[in-house]
């Protein structure tokens, strides 16, 4: 019922997947429950477009939407999973910001995800609080390894989504993950051209609301 109406908005999505990992009996479950989720609101996307219900541009808010709604959920999850081990870093923020088709709110179908995480620690802190504490900088690049894992890799409800991690700071030689203070001196400081062009598309997707801000003045000030 409802399967030809009006796709449903951001708060919609929001609603439906945190009900969904809710019902979830774990971390793989949750994995599972987030494919079938996000694959079967794809295809009802993608048979609007075939019906002439909607077209492909004006889906693609909706599918970006479909996208973070995922992307955020993935991150909770596998954050939860990883501390179990690795522990927190009390104060600490890790954000993602998507970039291309992403950024720009105009996912296809078949798009896949071009993603940069960086993360801030509070000052002084050195090793995370789990069972087997981790430096920030290896902490958060495992961290990401997760995230990365967790969104494309196959499981019998197939894959969620491709990601590309080409665009973050120099690119395939950078580490998956970076600090707040390396993100910026990069961006004033050694990124090429493309890079800046790249950037004019980044938006700050999921992470807390402080560091979201910081990261969406500088990328401003970079372009400005």
């Amino acid at each position: 019922p409802g399967f030809f109406d009006p796709l449903p908005d951001r708060a919609e999505l929001e609603e439906s997947f945190a009900e969904l990992l809710r019902a979830s009996q774990g971390f793989e479950d949750t994995l599972n429950l987030a494919r079938r989720w996000t694959n079967e609101r794809r295809f009802r996307a993608g048979v609007h477009i075939l019906r002439h219900i909607t077209d492909a541009d004006r889906c693609g808010p909706f599918l970006t939407d479909l996208a973070e709604v995922a992307i955020a959920g993935m991150q909770q999850a596998v954050e939860a999973e990883f501390a179990r081990r690795h522990g927190r870093f009390p104060g600490a923020g890790y954000a993602v910001i998507g970039m291309g088709r992403l950024g720009a709110r105009s996912l296809s179908l078949r798009s896949d995800l071009d993603l940069i995480t960086v993360y801030e620690v509070p000052e002084g802190a050195v090793m995370s609080d789990g069972e087997k504490p981790l430096s920030p900088n290896d902490y958060f690049i495992k961290l990401t390894q997760r995230l990365i894992n967790a969104i494309t890799a196959p499981t019998a409800e197939g894959t969620l989504y491709e990601v590309d991690m080409r665009l973050r700071p120099s690119g395939n030689a950078g580490p998956l993950a970076v600090s707040f203070e390396t993100f910026s001196r990069y961006q004033r400081e050694n990124a090429w051209t493309w890079e800046h062009m790249a950037l004019t598309r980044a938006r700050v997707v999921t992470g807390p609301v402080g560091l979201r801000a910081r990261l969406t003045q500088t990328i401003a000030a970079v372009l400005t």
